[in-house]
């Protein structure tokens, strides 16, 4: 193997765990040794009497792959942490945890996982799962009918043109340059009957267009200019055809209240001044 690429290789391996000590140190694993004392059982080093622990080491080793019988790898894994810790510790001399906008940021994901980590993992009963899609039917609908109004060019700057005027309120005069789908039936359709005129791609991107919004997309090498009159959800009840959908709801919305309610908990016990501009 090149030897400036394994060179290069370490380095990065190197920045990388010196980071990930770094958040380390923030969550309280790496802790202050009293000099002259003996390290404890549950420690595999010490720099400048920060505790390097043992779990920190088993975790790098399942990490790394190294095996039980590699002694040889075991003790380069000890030598890793001991330099991302000398690291740590020159970045926080240094100020970076306040003024590097890459180590603030990783901590702060650092932290948010840790915060959300057990809403991510939780695994709440059929009945739980039930009650919260009925309180959160809206999370859960879907366009099932559209009015939609649709107008075709071989044109684009017609297209553009005349949508410019639908979308400032004026009504555009039709020009031997474009014309209406006249095939296209008025009022409430099932969104399954629109699709068959203006094709699923536009039809899903109407579904998800407000009332009274207009839009240009290409089709078949024309313009279809559309404009949504209306639209009309539907709502769904049965928990089965999407419970993965609900569960990962579920979890994010708990992770989300976790997170919120911690960042709450560091308000109260912080003191925080504005000066607002």
């Amino acid at each position: 193997m090149n030897k400036n690429r394994t060179n290069e290789t370490d380095i990065r391996w190197l920045v990388v765990g010196a980071l990930a000590g770094l958040l380390a140190a923030g969550y309280g694993i790496l802790q202050r040794s009293p000099s002259a004392v003996a390290l404890p059982a549950d420690a595999v080093a010490s720099v400048n009497e920060i505790l390097i622990g043992r779990d920190v080491y088993e975790r790098t080793l399942v990490q790394l792959a190294v095996s039980a019988a590699d002694d040889a790898g075991r003790a380069q894994v000890v030598e890793r942490l001991i330099d991302e810790e000398l690291l740590v510790q020159r970045g926080i001399e240094l100020g970076m945890t306040e003024s590097a906008s890459e180590v603030r940021a990783a901590i702060t994901n650092a932290l948010v996982a840790s915060v959300t980590a057990e809403a991510d993992a939780a695994s709440p009963d059929d009945a739980e799962l039930k009650k919260y899609l009925a309180d959160n039917a809206e999370r859960f609908s879907y366009t099932s009918r559209l009015s939609v109004e649709a107008w075709e060019t071989e044109t684009e700057s017609v297209a553009q043109q005349f949508v410019t005027s639908l979308q400032l309120g004026e009504t555009p005069p039709l020009t031997s340059g474009v014309r209406a789908m006249s095939d296209l039936p008025a009022g409430m359709l099932p969104t399954e009957t629109v699709r068959d005129f203006l094709g699923p791609a536009i039809t899903a991107a109407a579904a998800e267009m407000p009332d009274g919004s207009s839009a240009v997309f290409a089709r078949r090498g024309r313009w279809l200019v559309v404009r949504v009159v209306a639209r009309e959800n539907a709502y769904v009840t049965d928990l089965e055809p999407i419970r993965n959908r609900v569960l990962l709801d579920y979890r994010r919305n708990l992770a989300n209240e976790s997170l919120q309610s911690y960042l709450d908990e560091l308000r109260q016990r912080a003191d925080i001044r504005l000066n607002t501009p």
